[in-house]
Order: C-alpha cells, then structure tokens, then sequence
C-alpha cells in the first residue's frame, strides 16, 4: 500500500521530457553549455511565451507538453534564444544568439546547427549577418540535407 501511494505521489510529480539529438556549433568549436536557453514563440514582432530548453552536446531537451505548443499556431514563429560565453585572453565575453527554428528542425534524426560569430575577421569576410541587428549567421546541417549561406567570394 505505502508503495503504491509512493508511485503514484512520484508518478504525478514526474513530467515527460522530449529530446532531441542536436548539436551546437559557434566558429566551429562544440558547444559544451548554453545559458539563459529558451524557445521564444513570438506573433509577428511580440512574445507569446517562452520555454525553457536544456542543452548539453548531442542533446536538447524540454517538457513535452511545451513542446506540444510551441508550434500550435501556424502564425508564429519560434526562435531558439540563448547567451554564450567566450574567454578571450583572460577576458569574458557574452554573446547573446536568437536563431529562427523551423518545426521540420524536430522531425529530423539529428540537427547540427552551425553558428558564425561575425565579430571575427575570419568570418566576416565570407558570410552576411542575419541582421543589422544580428552579426553571426549560420548553417544547419540534418538527417535530410543541409542549408549553407551563401559565401562571398
């Protein structure tokens, strides 16, 4: 009977988890740790909610249930919205990235999402920002093919 009351007390306080097998790159190095990771689902330029993501290489993960309404309007837009935190010469920098996710993105066996900082010359000179706003683009490899920005010459 205790054992019963225990299961079912656990059971109700479990929440079910959707993962999925992504990877996280920014100039070409492997993302170990994301901060401030969120879906942010927006209509047209306001906020509709926020979901909470977790990440660690090869995984990003979130309750199925947000999961479920992240795209239940076909009018809004999803990005994946995250800090990232970089050492440079015993100094740290934070760069905040806002990359527009599509729902197709989670019907893949993998995402490798390939983020370009344009801060650094390597990069500048070959790709575009996304923005004035924001100076990085990326590339998004899948299980089905890829998407590449288009390199200047």
């Amino acid at each position: 009977m205790v054992f019963m009351i225990f299961f079912s007390f656990q059971h109700s306080f479990s929440q079910e988890i959707k993962v999925f097998d992504f990877v996280i790159s920014i100039d070409e190095e492997i993302v170990k740790t994301l901060y401030n990771s969120t879906f942010v689902v927006k209509h047209e330029s306001n906020i509709v909610s926020t979901v909470n993501v977790k990440y660690h290489p090869g995984n990003l993960s979130l309750e199925a249930k947000d999961f479920a309404n992240l795209f239940s309007n076909q009018d809004n837009r999803v990005y994946l919205k995250f800090d990232y935190y970089e050492y440079i010469k015993g100094s740290q920098e934070i760069y905040n990235y806002e990359i527009e996710v599509g729902k197709n993105w989670f019907e893949q066996q993998y995402v490798i999402l390939k983020i370009y900082n344009l801060e650094k010359k390597k990069y500048r000179k070959r790709l575009e920002p996304l923005s004035k706003d924001q100076n990085y683009t990326f590339d998004i490899d899948t299980s089905s093919g890829q998407m590449m920005r288009i390199r200047k010459p």
